[in-house]
């Protein structure tokens, strides 16, 4: 679990895109499916019968390289009343970044009516998950970034496994460029069965720790802490049911828990 600017009528300036894409880092995990930018549903390719019943490459979905997979979701946190909804559409195979890796859409929907759209561009080699990074907008508010090198995790880990990736962030708009060093650090914490408006599961659960700032390193880093719980088996096999982000600069906790889900092929 999943993995985002909002679509705008007037060209992105190079003033806003170092918010936008904070926010983004801030809330990749916060949805099913990857927005994200991201772990969980994209963590796919590793066939769940050969993991150790402790091993995080059970909690994956093979389908959701699959073109034509189709996932849409309602989730509600503790912070706001309103309910949000979102869907995530495999498109399959699309050339970025000198790769030929596979395209998935994220929409999130306000009153029905899509605001919030992402392409992600990410594939499974040598058993890791390489992401290769997303696309915002279109027309003047259209924004391409890469990550520099590709992010590449293994898609196989043992409670208490951490990894750390390191890339550079550069995102291409018509405001002009902005680069970001990344650092995100995933720890594998085990299975743990939790309860939700789903039902009850036996998941996989993640913390990420994601250390973002200027290449220029003239501002301090920010960093944010995200958890996240997915599924080992049932319907919603490898999809992001809770996250969980920590109390931080005065902002308290968000716990956000899908309350809906619908898994489809076409």
């Amino acid at each position: 679990m999943n993995k985002d600017l909002f679509l705008k009528n007037t060209p992105a300036r190079k003033s806003n895109v170092c918010p936008a894409y904070r926010k983004r880092l801030a809330t990749a995990f916060a949805v099913s499916a990857l927005v994200a930018s991201g772990w969980g549903s994209l963590i796919a390719g590793a066939s769940a019968a050969t993991a150790s019943e402790t091993s995080s490459a059970a909690c994956t979905n093979e389908a959701d390289f699959q073109a034509g997979t189709v996932v849409e979701y309602e989730s509600r946190d503790n912070l706001s009343p309103a309910t949000s909804r979102g869907k995530t559409e495999t498109l399959g195979r699309e050339a970025f970044a000198g790769a030929n890796p596979v395209a998935s859409v994220h929409t999130s929907f306000l009153n029905n009516a899509p605001f919030f759209l992402t392409t992600t561009f990410a594939e499974i080699k040598d058993g890791r998950l390489i992401r290769y990074g997303d696309r915002h907008g279109a027309g003047a508010s259209l924004m391409t970034t890469t990550y520099q090198p590709p992010a590449s995790t293994p898609i196989d880990l043992q409670p208490g496994q951490t990894v750390t990736v390191s890339y550079k962030n550069k995102a291409v708009s018509a405001g002009g460029t902005v680069e970001f060093d990344v650092v995100e650090k995933l720890t594998y914490n085990g299975r743990e069965t939790i309860k939700t408006a789903l039902g009850t599961f036996d998941t996989c659960k993640f913390t990420n720790e994601i250390s973002t700032g200027p290449v220029s390193a003239e501002q301090p880093k920010q960093v944010v802490v995200v958890q996240n719980w997915f599924p080992a088996d049932g319907p919603y096999r490898g999809q992001s049911i809770r996250s969980v982000t920590p109390p931080a600069n005065g902002v308290a906790q968000r716990i956000s828990e899908v309350v809906k889900m619908q898994y489809g092929t076409r």
